[in-house]
Formats: C-alpha cells, sequence, structure tokens
C-alpha cells in the first residue's frame, strides 16, 4: 500500500440497501486505499441502511453518520462540512457517488494540491448509454463555451483553506461549485485543471431523467443562458408559423450545427482523448431537452416555490457566493 498522503471524502445518502453497489464501492474504496488515500465516507441514510453499509465498509475506511450540528436544507453540504472536520491529512478530495479516481488521478491531486488550495478537475463519463452520451455532449458543449470547462462532480481542497474560509450557503441545488466560488471569494487560490480529467459513472435512466428539470433549475441565476433555452421553443413556433416548415426547419438546422461545433470545440484541452468525435452528434439532443427542461423547471418555481431535494423544497439553484465567486481571478492548469 503506498504511503497515505490524503482524506478521500464521499458524503451519500441512501434509502434503501443496493447490495451490488455496496459490493462496487467496497472494491473502489479498496483501489483507493492502494492508492495512498484515507478513505472517509459520511453517511446519510437512515439508520438499517447505514448499519447495512457499515458492516462493509468500515473494513476499507471510516465509515461515520452525519454530524447533528449541521442543518444545512442540502444534507450532502451537512456530510461534506462533518468530514472536513474529521479528515485527517491537509490534502482532502471530495467527490459525488459517481466519480472514480485511478491512482495516477490521486497522484495528480495531490502534485496540485501542493501547489494551489482548491483543485478544480473536470469529468467524463463512461460507459455511454445513450442518455449518457447526451449528457457528454452538455459537458462539451459547456467546455465549448466557458474557458473554465464543465462543472465536475468532484474536487480538491487544502484543510487549512476550508477552515479559513468558515461556512458557505448550505440552501442551494448547486452545492458544488457554491462550494468552489465560496472559497473563492475568501482568497483560496484556486486553480482549474482544464485538462485533469476523471472518469464518472452514468447515472439510472430514472436518475437522469428526475435530474432533468433540476438542472435547468440550477441554471436560473445565469439569466441569459435561462432566457436563451426558454426562447427556443417560441421562436420555433414563430418561425414556423411566420415562414412554415422551412422556415422553422432552417431555424432548428442552425441551433443543431451550432451545438455540434460548441460540442466539437469542448474537446480541447486533451477531451478528446476521453470523448470521442461522435458524442458531439448528440448536442442538438441536450439542447432540445433543456428547451423543454427549463419550461418544466419554471413549472416547479410557480407551483411549488422551489425545487424537492430529498424531503425539502430548496428554493434557489445557486447561492450568496455565486456571482462574486465566479468573478475571482483563477489560475488555469495544462499539463501538456
Amino acid at each position: 500500500m503506498a504511503t497515505v498522503s490524503c482524506t478521500y471524502l464521499l458524503p451519500i445518502r441512501r434509502t434503501a440497501v443496493a447490495a451490488a453497489e455496496v459490493d462496487e464501492l467496497a472494491a473502489y474504496f479498496q483501489r483507493l486505499r492502494g492508492a495512498g488515500c484515507e478513505v472517509l465516507v459520511v453517511d446519510g441514510s437512515p439508520a438499517p441502511v447505514f448499519a447495512a453499509h457499515h458492516r462493509t465498509w468500515s473494513g476499507f475506511g471510516r465509515h461515520v453518520p452525519v454530524d447533528p450540528r449541521y442543518t444545512y436544507p442540502n444534507g450532502k453540504v451537512n456530510g461534506i462540512h462533518t468530514g472536513l472536520d474529521l479528515a485527517a491529512h491537509e490534502r482532502i478530495i471530495v467527490a459525488d457517488d459517481d466519480v472514480r479516481y485511478t491512482a495516477f488521478d490521486v497522484r495528480r491531486m495531490c502534485a496540485l494540491l501542493d501547489r494551489y488550495e482548491v483543485v478544480r478537475p473536470q469529468n467524463y463519463l463512461s460507459p455511454r448509454p445513450w442518455w449518457a452520451r447526451m449528457e457528454a455532449a452538455r459537458m462539451l458543449v459547456n467546455r465549448g463555451v466557458l474557458r473554465a470547462g464543465d462543472y465536475p462532480g468532484t474536487c480538491g481542497v487544502r484543510r487549512a483553506a476550508v477552515r479559513r474560509a468558515g461556512h458557505w450557503d448550505g440552501d442551494v441545488l448547486f452545492d458544488n461549485e457554491e462550494m468552489l466560488r465560496h472559497l473563492a471569494l475568501r482568497g483560496a487560490r484556486v486553480v482549474h485543471a482544464v485538462d485533469f480529467f476523471v472518469r464518472k459513472r452514468p447515472t439510472t435512466l430514472a436518475k437522469w431523467r428526475e435530474q432533468r428539470p433540476r438542472q435547468a433549475y440550477e441554471d436560473f441565476s445565469m439569466r441569459a443562458k435561462t432566457l436563451l433555452f426558454a426562447a427556443l421553443l417560441p421562436a420555433l413556433l414563430l418561425a414556423g408559423v411566420l415562414g412554415g416548415r422551412r422556415a422553422a426547419l432552417a431555424f432548428a438546422g442552425i441551433v443543431a450545427l451550432s451545438a455540434i461545433a460548441l460540442a466539437l470545440r469542448g474537446r480541447r484541452d486533451g477531451a478528446a482523448r476521453f470523448v470521442p468525435a461522435h458524442v458531439a452528434l448528440w448536442a442538438p439532443l441536450w439542447v432540445a431537452e433543456r428547451a423543454v427542461s427549463t419550461w418544466w423547471a419554471f413549472y416547479w418555481r410557480l407551483r411549488h416555490g422551489g425545487y424537492p431535494f430529498g424531503a425539502r423544497m430548496l428554493t434557489r439553484g445557486t447561492g450568496r457566493a455565486w456571482k462574486a465567486g465566479g468573478r475571482v481571478p483563477v489560475a488555469y492548469d495544462r499539463a501538456a
């Protein structure tokens, strides 16, 4: 086993025991230990589920409940704060339950954390069933538009920077990016490692469907983006009414080709090694899905005043640090 050099922090919550997932994660935890990680799982599951998890996972790392002192509406934030308090190492990798680091990824993250206080890598999806191809196309479009790339489900932080910055807004859906922007706003040295790709397993089809309006809801603070997607369906209908079928097809074709071009641009900075070019052809389908999901998210906002997160209703997609934290200068790292 490699010398332990970091803490791998996984917040998780399940309402039922999934034996295959429990065993797969146990094997993953064993690989992380071999890569030099202290494995720390903060589990917000109900007591019977927690007990079943503990019987397997406690043999591969520390498996602990969420500290009841933390009562943020977003339970994942409570799990992260609990883990940050308990982490034994200065370098901490925070990851969602679908992220899978290799030993090489751990070494690169630790090397970057020796130079910076916050590291924001990128994700790629593997394997890629049809819905994951749409999601992968979305990630490429984000990389084609944003210099910082797509929004990852993992990051690296230094414990001292987190303690210095204090707590971030825990009443939002987009919790990963809220944490990163809060740390940037509090003076942490942040790097966007735009060519550092960590594998992410695709979600189930049922969960992917559930996430559609949620991702659109998270975007509400990005008003220009939300207005753009909200305008697509009315614009298509208007083109059809004023110019007929040909005008509507021409409008749809321009949108589709633009989406594909942006997705292809998103394969820069090493993404081409992890995402084949044909995935870009799914970008128009993602644009169509987001156009529908934006109106679906509007319904949730108007009808319920928020969006469900577990048993709670969260009213905001992003929090206090979103705008100001996004304007803080950061570094960009490319290994090549």
